[in-house]
């Protein structure tokens, strides 16, 4: 079968962060908008960027920080999503599948900063 990468660019206006923040870090029990969620697997995800506090708060602090002014309908921040197909991870081992991500993200990070990273 075939192997696909998968990214995903989302802009977001106004506040969506708290949503987000809680998909992303699986505070919620169930998800009823994604029912592939299974939350019983949530012990085997890692960090690579570890958020310092909570998604809002960044964000508002990078936006400041660039000194730029917003408007209600400005852009706040990008939802960004680089993954593969399950086909690509079957017969992976841990350490694989982390190096995956690794890489995922030191892509990222080279095109927009880490400074600009909540989380990955």
């Amino acid at each position: 079968m075939a192997q696909h990468a998968i990214l995903r660019f989302e802009k977001h206006k106004g506040n969506p962060a708290k949503p987000l923040e809680a998909h992303h870090e699986r505070q919620k029990e169930q998800y009823a908008s994604n029912p592939d969620i299974d939350t019983s697997r949530s012990k085997y995800n890692f960090h690579i960027v570890k958020p310092e506090g909570r998604y809002y708060h960044f964000i508002q602090s990078r936006i400041e920080q660039a000194g730029c002014r917003t408007r209600r309908d400005s852009t706040r921040f990008v939802d960004t999503l680089i993954t593969a197909s399950p086909e690509f991870f079957k017969g992976k081992s841990p350490k694989e599948i982390q190096a995956f991500f690794q890489r995922a993200a030191d892509f990222l990070i080279d095109r927009v900063g880490r400074e600009n990273i909540v989380s990955a």
